[in-house]
């Protein structure tokens, strides 16, 4: 018997969705002037300096979480905040963003992989072949000329930069789990706050681990700051909130399906605003991910809602 209980949840999903895309307009601009820690470590700074009066009245509430939340507030932030954002940034140092954007969309096929190998869960008969499908379109959007000799620098480089992304993809999905599990009896507020604190703790001991250069000269100045703070709050903090509230009621395989709105908002916002355009065959790819997504992600949606 299928029964509505997601309510408006999907809709936030989608506007948080939505909120995200507009992050590479003022990411791409400070990606070759600052290194990509710093930038995340800023985010999540002024994030959490966003938080302080939400800590102060609720900071009762911030520390009831039994052992197995924990652990999966600590995957999000080190994880899925910290160590996902740097890989993504750094992965625009070297392809297209668009290309990052797309590539991120195998995280329902990396999802669906997770819970086979540690959840038991037998993925259809037809994931297999769309898996295969979408991981071809991958290859297509990272590689459109189909050399792989991997010789020439440039070649090198993109490679680099697709692997990133499809890191970044892999740390994301499994975030996705873990906040499932986190937001059963945590509230969204609650979550997103840990996800932003554990992720900034980890950035410092890799700032300090790592020794990286202190750049505060150039994180202050006015055109990064407001970068930053727009990074930080909209596609950020606020964009997270709306998908945290949204996923409280509504499945992660739904979540992930009403998620396709960020690619085909992104790729837009790039082509027109950042002159970055996909070509033709990359476009063609992308097409194909989104289809191949889309036909995994349908099977989950009716399995769940059966129930």
């Amino acid at each position: 018997m299928t029964s509505n209980k997601s309510g408006f949840g999907p809709l936030w999903v989608a506007i948080g969705a939505s909120l995200w895309a507009t992050d590479t307009l003022f990411r791409l601009p400070i990606v070759n002037q600052l290194h990509p820690v710093w930038i995340v470590f800023a985010e999540h700074l002024i994030a959490l300096s966003v938080f302080i009066p939400f800590i102060i009245v609720n900071k009762k509430n911030l520390f009831v979480l039994s052992k197995k939340e924990w652990l999966a507030a600590a995957l999000i932030g080190i994880g899925g905040s910290a160590t996902a954002t740097v890989l993504f940034t750094m992965s625009f140092q070297y392809v297209n963003p668009s290309v990052s954007i797309l590539l991120q969309k195998f995280q329902p096929i990396l999802t669906v992989i997770f819970a086979a190998l540690f959840l038991k869960e037998k993925p259809s008969r037809s994931f297999y072949f769309w898996a295969f499908v979408a991981f071809c379109a991958g290859v297509g959007i990272s590689f459109p000329s189909f050399d792989f000799s991997f010789i020439t620098k440039k070649q090198l480089l993109s490679s680099q930069g697709a692997l990133y992304a499809f890191l970044a993809a892999a740390l994301w999905s499994a975030s996705t789990v873990a906040g499932k599990t986190l937001l059963k009896k945590t509230p969204a507020s609650v979550a997103t706050f840990w996800r932003f604190c554990f992720g900034l703790i980890a950035l410092s001991f890799v700032i300090q681990l790592f020794n990286i250069p202190s750049q505060s000269e150039m994180l202050l100045q006015t055109e990064t700051l407001r970068s930053l703070a727009y990074m930080s709050i909209v596609p950020g903090l606020i964009a997270v909130f709306l998908y945290y509230k949204g996923l409280e009621k509504t499945p992660a395989t739904v979540a992930t399906f009403v998620e396709l709105i960020f690619p085909v908002v992104a790729i837009t916002l790039n082509t027109f605003a950042l002159d970055l355009p996909l070509n033709s065959f990359q476009l063609f790819c992308g097409v194909i991910i989104l289809f191949a997504v889309t036909m995994i992600s349908l099977p989950l949606k009716k399995s769940h809602s059966s129930k």
